[in-house]
């Protein structure tokens, strides 16, 4: 493709070179250029790509796109001045902005062409989207899922980086879907992921909006709570329908600057209503049901396979967008009685000597709503195994030790994703709010023998909850990635000891 070819909605200030240079590719990663390459240089968090515009030019990049004013822009420009080297697009606005509709039109906007539902919400994202894409599988369409717990094609997996993907990456994997075969597609759009513009350009079918409660507020994150709603609330502007829980406190602020179409869903209020909830037990499921009211005729009896009021308006989320394009309330209600989420409330052992599950739960409000969750099962004892990550705010992990000692009758404490930072500093941190909710607890610090431990002291009747790193298949220390999943080294104690 030649690069005039992908400017049609890209604001830009001038092109240094030949408009009709051909571009076989297109990346922000200088590590992955190839050449013919376009080689978009944006500012990160800790770099500038701007810094590596003469390395991808020496290895081959066919374009380079710049900002405007960047002092690297300014300088390269000047060096290429009397050479035929690799022309150079300089954009208006931020490269951020540019790249994605760059790479939608390198990749043929897929987006256009599929049905699509885009999750957004601080807590039931993965949730949601697993259920709304079960929903659109048991009514026959063929529906790709793009989130935290990777990319799926059919049965065919992608590992991601992050939960919404950069750009290129987004583009191409919804290529690849709609080239598969796919004409819906379910995904979940992150606040970074919006904030970061890796959406930027694209529309969706229907947005769903879960809850909103502060998290994600530090260093490589949001600079404030505020910054955090406005950047949740931009999906609902370039939305066809909104799906909007009613419940949420933060719901008309979310809604307040879009002229999406509003549909909303909640427990006893909203155009999609739960009411009646109860608990469900057998042999392998910790589960409940409810009885869904709306614009059909009669109420219908819903069955999930996994517990908490929490799920409830997860799969109300999911039943109200399928509705909204067309799927029957009795193909949502088949789908989601047997609907399974890697990692969230996963039931790796279900019976009357112990119940395991292992849980994604890693801030204070998921880990207070599981573990009260669990509680409502009235287990003999409450177990939780966690940590909490490094590099990341230290009042999360306050507040996950406090929400440990109030609900567990016991806490074994642990490593989870130290990253960078020292263990025993993220263990002081959680001691902190343990004390303060005067909670029984011992440490770990080795995550496998941790759940070793929990698991071997387990006894009849008591609940043991993994919970932090859930669907993660690794554990990340020093910038190393070491294989590690916590439901695979739970069903290795259970062998073991039980």
């Amino acid at each position: 493709m030649i690069l005039s070819g992908l400017l049609s909605h890209v604001g830009y200030v001038r092109i240094r070179g030949s408009a009709r240079t051909e571009v076989t590719g297109i990346t922000c990663d200088s590590r992955e250029l190839q050449p013919g390459n376009m080689f978009v240089c944006m500012a990160g968090y800790h770099r500038d790509g701007h810094e590596f515009a003469g390395e991808a030019m020496e290895r081959g990049a066919s374009v380079l796109v710049m900002e405007e004013g960047n002092p690297e822009t300014v300088r390269l420009e000047q060096q290429l001045e009397k050479t035929d080297r690799a022309p150079v697009l300089v954009t208006a606005a931020s490269t951020r902005k540019a790249f994605s509709p760059l790479a939608a039109a390198f990749y043929g906007y897929p987006l256009r062409s599929l049905v699509s539902v885009a999750v957004t919400g601080t807590k039931g994202k993965t949730t949601t989207a697993y259920m709304t894409r079960a929903v659109l599988t048991e009514a026959g369409y063929k529906t790709g899922l793009i989130g935290t717990n990777g990319a799926f094609i059919g049965e065919r997996r992608l590992a991601l980086s992050h939960t919404t993907p950069e750009a290129h990456e987004l583009q191409r994997i919804l290529r690849e879907m709609k080239d598969a075969g796919c004409t819906h597609v379910v995904m979940e759009v992150s606040s970074q992921g919006i904030k970061m513009e890796r959406v930027a350009g694209l529309r969706f079918t229907c947005g769903i909006f879960t809850n909103l409660s502060p998290d994600h507020i530090g260093p490589g994150e949001h600079g404030s709570f505020e910054d955090y709603l406005y950047q949740k609330s931009r999906l609902f502007s370039v939305c066809d329908t909104g799906v909007i829980n009613r419940e949420d406190p933060w719901a008309d602020e979310i809604t307040a600057r879009t002229a999406c179409r509003l549909v909303w869903y909640g427990i006893g209020q909203g155009d999609y209503q739960a009411s009646g909830a109860a608990r469900l037990m057998d042999s392998r499921m910790l589960g409940c049901e409810y009885f869904l009211s709306g614009p059909m005729e009669a109420k219908e009896r819903i069955v999930l396979p996994v517990p908490g009021d929490y799920n409830i308006r997860n799969s109300l989320a999911a039943v109200c967008a399928a509705a909204q394009l067309g799927v029957p309330i009795k193909t949502a209600k088949d789908a989601l009685r047997k609907v399974r989420i890697p990692g969230r409330m996963e039931v790796v052992s279900g019976n009357h000597h112990l119940w395991v599950i292992v849980d994604y739960a890693h801030n204070e409000i998921s880990m207070e709503n599981l573990l009260k969750t669990l509680k409502t099962y009235e287990p003999r004892r409450l177990i939780c195994v966690f940590g909490c990550g490094g590099n990341r705010s230290r009042l999360r992990r306050f507040g996950m030790g406090r929400a440990a000692g109030r609900w567990a009758d016991l806490s074994v404490v642990t490593e989870d994703n130290s990253r960078y930072e020292p263990l025993q500093n993220i263990i002081s941190d959680i001691e902190e709010g343990l004390s303060e909710s005067g909670g029984q607890y011992t440490v770990i610090p080795d995550r496998r023998e941790a759940i070793g431990y929990a698991v071997r002291h387990g006894k009849v009747g008591d609940i043991l909850a993994i919970i932090g790193k859930g669907h993660e298949e690794y554990q990340e220390t020093e910038g190393k990635r070491i294989p590690f999943s916590d439901r695979e080294e739970a069903e290795r104690a259970i062998l073991l000891y039980r």
